[in-house]
């Protein structure tokens, strides 16, 4: 029985064949869809829809996480997708510590709220989140200086 491969490898593959994983590249979404095999139907469901919508952001997704660990970010623009430039690179750090920050705020505010157990009373949950967010704060302050 042969296995179907992973939409985001084929995705990532063609753009790397076509050059499209460079700087400044910009990915059409619709040539991505025709790659995926993502036809949009006039009418359909909208679960229907949405699946289509996963799809292609899950493969789009699997290529962001490969250009990641490549030190390029692959950005959602007006009818597709964009490799920043080296020089973007440094806004899209921010935006993900700004991220980074709002989500161990609002963990530190249900911990704090929720109601105390026995189990909280050796709990140092707080304090390992106030760590992160020390921690977050001090690289976003070295990446804006780099």
């Amino acid at each position: 029985m042969s296995e179907k491969p992973h939409l985001g490898k084929c995705l990532f593959k063609h753009l790397e064949q076509r050059g499209l994983t460079e700087y400044g590249s910009v990915i059409m979404a619709e040539e991505v869809r025709q790659v995926l095999g993502i036809e949009y139907p006039e009418t359909a469901s909208k679960k229907f829809y949405d699946n289509l919508a996963l799809a292609e952001l899950g493969a789009v997704d699997y290529c962001r996480n490969i250009l990641l660990g490549e030190g390029k970010y692959l950005a959602g623009v007006r009818d597709g997708y964009r490799v920043l430039l080296p020089s973007e690179n440094a806004r899209q750090v921010e935006q993900y510590v700004n991220s980074a920050d709002k989500k161990l705020r609002r963990a530190l505010k249900l911990h704090r709220n929720s109601p105390k157990t026995d189990a909280h009373v050796s709990d140092n949950v707080a304090a390992r989140l106030l760590m992160k967010r020390e921690s977050i704060k001090e690289r976003g302050v070295e990446a804006s200086a780099a």
